[in-house]
Formats: structure tokens, C-alpha cells, sequence
């Protein structure tokens, strides 16, 4: 008898303690914001979309292979490496020639981890300015040494092959961008 009275208040004991851990745990989880949609200000694409850039006569073709959107949901406030992070990577390919574009935090007050901008060619990183010396909320433009990306329009100019190329239009797919949610480090 005695036995099972002892089992019981180890089983009470338990049940006591699991629930001021998940009290304890649930009290330190900090919910972070929604994905922020200036992002798709900047970058009007989805994947598969087909950009076409032109140049006196010639077209170039750069399809939208890979557009990634990632985004913290939350995240336990005693863990060290817990921010709230957002960040979105595109890949834009064609025959000889692919451009990766990986902005992070951008016009992110919650981020702990900082606002940074990289873009490739080829696998080689390109050097990224704005064009302005403003707030990245007040930015309209940011260039590189081979592109310049306007808010609203996405890239504007290539520079390829010693030649300047404008946008001229999209070929929209019916994809949807993908989220993806992380919580935690």
C-alpha cells in the first residue's frame, strides 16, 4: 500500500514539475512579426517568372529558379542566438549567367543580427551600394558593379559583356512565393 501511494506522488511530483517547465518555457517565447513585405516591393517575382532584358536588339532571358523567403516566428528569450530574422535569397539563371540575391533584415528593427545585402554573379560577390546615403526605409535604389535594383521594378539595368541591358518585362508563373518558417536559432 504504502508503495503505491509513494508511486502516485512521484507520478503528482511529475506531472507538477512538466507543467512549470512548460510554464517557464511558453512565458520566455517572444513571437516575432510577420514577414515583412517589402521585400516583394523590391523583388515583384515569383519562381518561375521569366525577366527579359534588352539591348539594342538582342534579349536576354533570366528565369527566376529559386526564390526563398525565410522567416523567424519565434524564439525562446533565454537562448542566446534568438533574434527575430527574416531574409529573402533569389536566384535569376540563364544560359552562361547566374545572378544570387541575398538580402537579410532588411528594414528590420526586430533583427539582433544586423541588415546585410550580397549579391553574386557567377559565384563571384559583386560590391553593393546604395545609391543614396539615406535609411534603408527611404532607399528607392541599390546598385552594384554589374545591376541596379529599383524598389518596385526589381533589377533595372544589367551590365554584361560590356554592355548595358534594361528591363523590359516579365513573364509571370502561377507560383506563389514559398515561406519559410524557422523558430528558434
Amino acid at each position: 500500500m504504502k508503495k503505491r501511494y509513494w508511486l502516485i506522488g512521484i507520478f503528482i511530483g511529475l506531472f507538477i514539475l512538466l507543467y512549470c517547465l512548460k510554464l517557464y518555457t511558453t512565458k520566455d517565447s517572444v513571437k516575432c512579426p510577420e514577414f515583412n513585405k517589402s521585400y516583394s516591393e523590391w523583388f515583384p517575382y515569383n519562381e518561375g517568372d521569366i525577366l527579359t532584358f534588352k539591348h539594342s536588339d538582342s534579349i536576354q532571358e533570366y528565369i527566376v529558379s529559386t526564390y526563398n523567403v525565410r522567416n523567424t516566428k519565434s524564439y525562446n528569450r533565454n537562448m542566446k542566438c534568438g533574434c527575430c530574422e527574416d531574409g529573402i535569397v533569389i536566384y535569376l539563371t540563364q544560359k552562361r549567367d547566374t545572378i544570387k540575391i541575398d538580402f537579410n533584415n532588411f528594414i528590420n528593427p526586430n533583427s539582433c543580427m544586423g541588415s546585410t545585402r550580397f549579391i553574386s554573379r557567377n559565384g563571384k560577390d559583386i560590391n553593393v551600394k546604395a545609391t543614396q546615403i539615406q535609411k534603408e526605409l527611404d532607399l528607392t535604389q541599390i546598385s552594384s558593379d554589374s545591376l541596379i535594383i529599383e524598389k518596385s521594378i526589381g533589377i533595372k539595368q544589367l551590365f554584361w559583356r560590356g554592355k548595358l541591358w534594361e528591363f523590359e518585362s516579365i513573364k509571370k508563373s502561377k507560383t506563389d512565393i514559398k515561406i519559410i518558417s524557422i523558430n528558434g536559432c
